[in-house]
């Protein structure tokens, strides 16, 4: 919906363009004007206008180009969220694409407000210290991970042939074409392996979630133990998504 707002707006600019340049109380540019300054002005402005027409157009509704990533040396969310937002727009995936942003997002949060949190109870380099800011870093890039991950199946998706074989199962006389309906359930199987990344990201914000209460009741009087299911449910979370890959 965004791109076609866009497109709107640049509609709109160049049109109101045309009317300052080529309105009698305007400009008043034209083609044919007797001064051959202000009639070679004037075509230039018009090739001007149509060449902006045309290119912004284009950009506007063409996809983004692919940019695939290697999910085990992606180690930033700068370097993942880029290529997920010019996905955000796109049909059957945009949805996705901004889902994992969000995810990656409250990560970041989650694992600022934690070291804080984690710096503020123990001392550095202690045993506890290791233990729980390795913990939060190792769920922080695991889900940065999977949103790679996730961005390299949103960029290879084929949205042109999913629609055309959604579109040629449910065509009249067509209901029973076999081979449309297995090459729909293959992209379905692809966007449910999405969701089911999505899925196991929100498990571990959750814990991460968890994790960060307890830690800030530490003071009233919760106690060390009291993290330890958290702590364990982290790490196995951690652990089980590394078949995603």
């Amino acid at each position: 919906m965004k791109r076609y707002l866009r497109l709107f707006a640049l509609y709109v600019v160049i049109a109101v363009a045309v009317v300052l340049l080529y309105a009698p109380w305007g400009l008043a540019l034209r083609p044919t004007d007797y001064s051959l300054l202000r009639a070679g002005f004037s075509i230039i402005c018009g090739i001007a206008l149509a060449g902006t027409f045309g290119a912004g157009t284009y950009l506007a509704l063409k996809d983004p180009e692919e940019h695939l990533l290697t999910p085990a040396e992606v180690i930033n969310e700068d370097e993942v969220i880029p290529v997920l937002r010019s996905y955000v727009e796109t049909p059957y995936v945009g949805g996705i694409a901004a889902d994992v942003i969000e995810q990656v997002q409250s990560s970041d949060r989650k694992r600022r407000r934690l070291q804080k949190y984690i710096a503020s109870q123990f001392s550095e380099g202690s045993i506890t210290w290791d233990r729980f800011a390795g913990l939060v870093d190792q769920a922080h890039h695991t889900i940065i991970r999977n949103a790679a991950l996730v961005a390299n199946n949103v960029q290879t998706f084929d949205r042109e042939g999913y629609a055309k074989d959604l579109a040629d199962l449910h065509r009249k006389g067509n209901k029973n074409n076999e081979v449309q309906r297995q090459q729909v359930a293959v992209y379905e199987q692809s966007l449910a392996h999405m969701r089911e990344i999505i899925a196991a990201n929100e498990r571990m914000l959750l814990e991460l979630g968890r994790l960060e209460l307890e830690l800030s009741k530490l003071d009233t009087g919760s106690t060390l133990e009291s993290n330890e299911g958290t702590i364990d449910e982290l790490a196995r979370l951690i652990e089980e998504t590394k078949y995603y890959g």
